[in-house]
C-alpha cells in the first residue's frame, strides 16, 4: 500500500541502546594548506575554521552558537556519536555552518550512528536524522556516513528538518550507508511548522546505498502534512545511488486528517547513475493516505540529463522488492495516488501534476517495464483517486527507447479528466 502512513510505519517500537564513544586515528591530519586548490577556491576564505579531532571537540564545535557561519573541520577518523550529549547525540549544524572531512579522503572521516538509541531519532513523536540541518545555509562534504540500527528504528542519516523559512544545503561527495537505518537524505518539509518554507538543495558527487530496511529509501524529497505551499528545489549531479528499495522517493503527501495544498518540487539531475535499485525513481505529484486526507494543486517537475536508470529490479534480490505499492523497475510515476481501501476516500487528490523530461538517459536493463505512468492510481482498486491529474513525460534522445506502460486512471475514472500523455523525440 503505496505511503500509506509513510511515517507511522517509521516509528513503530523502539529499542534503547546503551551508548558507547570511541575514535580512532587512521590517517594524518591534512594540514590547512594541503587542502586542494578547487576546494580552497570554493571557500570563503574569510570564514571562521574550528578544527576538531575527537568526539567531545565535535559536540562542542557543532553545539557552540558563536560557531554560526564557521566551517567545522573533522581530523581524520571515526566519530561514533553518543546519546550522552545535548541534542540526543544528534549533529544539529547552526546557521550557516559547514561540516567538512578531508578533501579527496571521503573515507578519511567516518561518522558513525550506529550507537545512538531510538530516543534520538524522534523528536515530540515526530522522526528524524541522526544530522540534522536546515538553517541558513548548511553543507557536508568529504564525510563517510554510517546510519543508525534497524532495531532502534532508526530514521534517516540526514534530515533537513530544522526550522527556518528557506534553506540552503549542500552534500557533496559523502558516502552514505544504511546500517540498518531507513533512509540515506531526507528533504522534508514536514508540518505545519514548514508551511511556506523553500528548500533548496545540491547533492553532487555522492554515493548513497544499502537503504532495505522498511520502507527503504535513498533518497527522499517530500513536502508532507499542512506543510502547504512548501517548495523544494534539489539540483544532482554524479551521484551514485544504488541496491537501495528505492532509491528517489519525492512527492506532496498528506496523511491521517492532514491536508497538502499547491506544494511544489523541482528535481534536476545530470549524469547521475540510479542502478541496481528495486525501484530507481518513485514520484507523485500528489498523495493522500487516509480516507481524509487531502493533496490537491500540487506539482512535481524532473528533468534528467544524461544520467543513467539502469539494472534495477534485479533478480534473486529479494530484499530490494518495494513495500510502498511501487512496481519494481525503473520509474513508477503517478499524478494522483490514493491509497486508499474505502469509499470515504474518493477524490482526495486532485489537479495534481507531473512532469518528467529525460533527455539522453540510459533507461534499460530494469527487468520489467522501464517506466510506469498512472495519471491517477488507488489501491486497491475499489475507488476513484481523484480527478484532473496529469503525467506528461518527455522522452528525448536515446531516453526515446524505454519501454512505457501508460494507464490513464486506475480504476478507470468515468468523467476521463486523469490523463497520461508521453511524448518521444
Amino acid at each position: 500500500m503505496k505511503k500509506t502512513f509513510l511515517y507511522l510505519l517509521l516509528i513503530g517500537s523502539m529499542i534503547l541502546i546503551i551508548p558507547s564513544c570511541q575514535k580512532t586515528i587512521d590517517k594524518p591530519f591534512m594540514k590547512p594548506e594541503e587542502r586542494s586548490s578547487a576546494n580552497q577556491s570554493n571557500a570563503n576564505e574569510n570564514q571562521k575554521r574550528v578544527y576538531v579531532s575527537n568526539l567531545d571537540e565535535l559536540y562542542a564545535a557543532v553545539n557552540d552558537a558563536e560557531n554560526a557561519g564557521s566551517t567545522v573541520i573533522l581530523a581524520p577518523g571515526t566519530y561514533v556519536l553518543n546519546a550522552s550529549y545535548p541534542n540526543g547525540g544528534r549533529l544539529e549544524l547552526q546557521t550557516d555552518m559547514q561540516l567538512q572531512g578531508q578533501p579527496g579522503q571521503a573515507d578519511a572521516v567516518i561518522i558513525d550512528q550506529s550507537a545512538l538509541p531510538a530516543s534520538s531519532f524522534v523528536i515530540l513523536l515526530v522522526p528524524t536524522g541522526g544530522i540534522r540541518v536546515g538553517r541558513g545555509t548548511n553543507s557536508l562534504e568529504w564525510l563517510s556516513l554510517k546510519g543508525g540500527l534497524f532495531s532502534v528504528s532508526a530514521f534517516a542519516v540526514i534530515s533537513c528538518d530544522l526550522l527556518s523559512t528557506e534553506t540552503s544545503v549542500e552534500i557533496s561527495h559523502v558516502n552514505i550507508v544504511s546500517n540498518g537505518c531507513r533512509i540515506g537524505i531526507d528533504l522534508r518539509n514536514r508540518l505545519a511548522e514548514h508551511a511556506g518554507r523553500k528548500i533548496n538543495a545540491l547533492l553532487t558527487n555522492n554515493e548513497i546505498s544499502g537503504f532495505v530496511h522498511s520502507l527503504g529509501f535513498g533518497i527522499t524529497v517530500f513536502n508532507f502534512n499542512e506543510a502547504s505551499g512548501s517548495s523544494i528545489n534539489l539540483s544532482m549531479r554524479n551521484n551514485y545511488v544504488h541496491g537501495n528499495k528505492i532509491g528517489l522517493i519525492t512527492s506532496n503527501s498528506a496523511a491521517g486528517v492532514r491536508s497538502l495544498l499547491n506544494g511544489t518540487i523541482d528535481i534536476s539531475s545530470h549524469a547521475d547513475r540510479f542502478e541496481g535499485n528495486g525501484c530507481a525513481i518513485d514520484p507523485s505529484g500528489g498523495v493522500s493516505s487516509s480516507v481524509t486526507a487531502v493533496a490537491n494543486n500540487n506539482s512535481v517537475i524532473i528533468k534528467m540529463y544524461g544520467s543513467s536508470i539502469r539494472g534495477n529490479n534485479p533478480t534473486g534480490i529479494p530484499e530490494l522488492a518495494p513495500v510502498n505499492g511501487a512496481f519494481p523497475g525503473g520509474i513508477f510515476a503517478v499524478g494522483g495516488f490514493s491509497s486508499l481501501n474505502a469509499i470515504g476516500g474518493n477524490n482526495k487528490t486532485n489537479d495534481n501534476t507531473l512532469k518528467i523530461e529525460l533527455r539522453d538517459c540510459d533507461i534499460s536493463d530494469n527487468n520489467g517495464t522501464d517506466i510506469y505512468a498512472f495519471g491517477a492510481w488507488c489501491n486497491p482498486a475499489a475507488v476513484v483517486a481523484g480527478v484532473n491529474n496529469l503525467v506528461e513525460i518527455s522522452l528525448f534522445g536515446i531516453s526515446a527507447n524505454a519501454a512505457v506502460n501508460a494507464v490513464a486512471s486506475t480504476p478507470a475514472e468515468p468523467a476521463g479528466t486523469n490523463a497520461v500523455n508521453v511524448f518521444r523525440n
